[in-house]
């Protein structure tokens, strides 16, 4: 099971450019391999135990030496499955960052972020996403704190001017001054959209009646 993942995570292949569907088959080998380990771990904290409870019982130093052997020999085991626990959540982690990446990549093509995030090799997005918990709410702040973009070089690194973004972003700074109300923002917004389709269909009507051949 780690062996494919080594093979989905290769050092040469971006995980952004990874299908969600791969990432999703990622994220079920990786659940069932921790559960494992957790079982695996909470088999020996019951054998741990027992082996206490019988070493109350014994009745030479014989017999105790060998509890204590069989219990440092179970925690030496059990110190390797948490160290190799830490590393699979630590991969859960990660994965689960990518996918939430994925699944506002459009949202972020809008911003410096995807390309400053496509830009990095698949080590650099490793360290960077491998410590930290990011979720839909919290994505922008979180990704730009940990990459170190402030507001300011978004705003400059912005290469495309949007503006219906620029509409929209007016319309959030009404709302922040008390000048409208969200309902009020809402009406405003789809009546800016159902005008400019209308625009376009009109544009687009104009086009096809130049296109049409003047036989006079």
């Amino acid at each position: 099971m780690l062996n494919k993942l080594k093979s989905l995570f290769s050092k040469n292949k971006n995980p952004l450019d990874m299908p969600l569907n791969k990432l999703n088959e990622s994220k079920i080998m990786l659940d069932i391999k921790v559960k494992k380990l957790e079982d695996e771990i909470s088999q020996i904290d019951n054998q741990i135990t027992a082996l206490f409870e019988r070493a109350k019982e014994s009745k030479s130093k014989s017999e105790e030496l060998t509890i204590a052997t069989k219990i440092k020999t179970l925690s030496q085991k059990k110190k390797q499955l948490q160290n190799s626990h830490a590393l699979l959540n630590k991969q859960m982690r990660f994965i689960n960052n990518i996918l939430v990446i994925k699944e506002n990549e459009e949202i972020l093509k809008s911003t410096p972020l995807w390309n400053t995030l496509n830009s990095m090799s698949p080590q650099e997005l490793e360290r960077h996403l491998i410590d930290m918990k990011i979720n839909s709410e919290n994505i922008m702040g979180t990704l730009n704190n940990a990459l170190g973009i402030t507001d300011d070089m978004l705003s400059s690194a912005s290469e495309e001017h949007d503006e219906d973004i620029e509409d929209i972003l007016g319309t959030i700074h009404a709302i922040k001054e008390g000048e409208l109300d969200v309902e009020d923002a809402k009406g405003i917004v789809s009546n800016e959209e159902k005008e400019k389709r209308e625009d376009e269909d009109f544009e687009r009507k104009l086009k096809k009646l130049d296109e049409i051949p003047n036989n006079h």
